[in-house]
């Protein structure tokens, strides 16, 4: 692509850089400019435009555009049309946006004239929101260049998804330790009640329990005959040691730990653990309130189907101050 300035005459079928207002009309930026165009600027006593020439191995910035989204098709997505070099990438569900940030540098660093921006890994979106934008910077883009940024996902799989949030039975285990009510448990409950509602979920079924392990054992026991595939347990205190009553509940009743504690603050010592095919989390004091915190960060995978291990805990250490 060449770009500079050239006489008015000479500038039939380039891009006009910069938009130029005459009398009565406006030839607005990114034009392809006409013989009627043309006749217009010198009747106006335009000399010279600032215009871009696309050579026979350019793209043009629509097209560049909307093949680069369509490399990132998925069907949990749709491509909006290009316009003005951008190709919005918008998702098609309410979930949690999964990227492949590796393949997204890779394609970012291929060329100056190729941006691909979305928002950051993990983020819940609603349907139709916009999750990521293709731009070419300039008008047009080289054709190699274009292959190589496209070839940079076309070996990966799903660089840029939407996992949907699915229903979940919930069932919520609160412990009190002897002639001690849980302290805030009006406010615990509708805390978590709106953490649910914003992932299409809700309570099924909240009980009391005392905290001693056979006890919550057997309240375990019951939420997951009755139906619950996710239980969740606010402890009369805080767990501190995989050999707490919590932790030693959940395996009585049959269960594992999955990982106890994590790197994120507030949320540091949230246990995770399996029932069989149920997900039962011992909570933070933080669940208490409705600040993010790190079990927000659980609950958003849980409800996205994510298989959670004790790895992925771990990694959540980068970014895991939340202030």
């Amino acid at each position: 692509m060449k770009f500079g300035e050239v006489p008015v005459r000479a500038a039939v079928g380039t891009v006009l850089a910069h938009s130029i207002r005459l009398a009565g009309v406006r030839l607005g930026k990114g034009r392809t400019l006409d013989a009627n165009d043309i006749a217009q600027l010198e009747a106006a006593a335009v000399d010279t435009v600032t215009v871009a020439r696309l050579e026979d191995t350019d793209v043009a910035e629509d097209a560049a555009a909307a093949r680069i989204a369509q490399a990132l098709a998925h069907h949990s997505v749709a491509i909006e049309d290009a316009k003005t070099g951008r190709a919005n990438i918008t998702s098609r569900v309410a979930g949690l946006c999964l990227v492949d940030a590796a393949a997204i540098h890779d394609m970012n660093a291929v060329h100056e004239a190729v941006t691909v921006a979305t928002v950051a890994p993990y983020t819940v979106v609603t349907a139709g929101q916009i999750i990521a934008t293709v731009k070419i910077i300039p008008f047009a883009v080289a054709r190699d260049t274009l292959d190589a940024v496209v070839d940079r996902v076309a070996s990966r799989d799903e660089v840029l998804t939407v996992q949907p949030f699915v229903p979940r039975t919930v069932g919520v285990i609160f412990s009190e330790l002897p002639a001690v009510p849980f302290k805030g448990r009006e406010k615990a409950e509708r805390v978590l009640t709106e953490r649910l509602e914003r992932l299409g979920g809700r309570i099924d079924r909240a009980t009391d329990s005392p905290h001693e392990t056979a006890a919550l054992a057997t309240a375990i026991h019951d939420h997951a005959a009755g139906g619950a595939d996710l239980i969740l347990l606010f402890g009369a205190s805080a767990i501190v040691d995989r050999g707490d009553v919590i932790p030693a509940a959940i395996e009585q009743a049959g269960g594992r730990i999955s990982h106890f504690g994590m790197p994120v603050e507030p949320g540091n010592m949230l246990l995770l653990g399996r029932l069989g095919e149920i997900d039962v989390v011992g909570l933070p004091g933080c669940a208490r309130s409705p600040k993010l915190n790190g079990f927000d960060w659980v609950l958003e995978r849980l409800f996205a189907a994510r298989a959670l291990t004790g790895e992925e805990i771990a990694s959540m250490g980068v970014g895991g101050l939340i202030v």
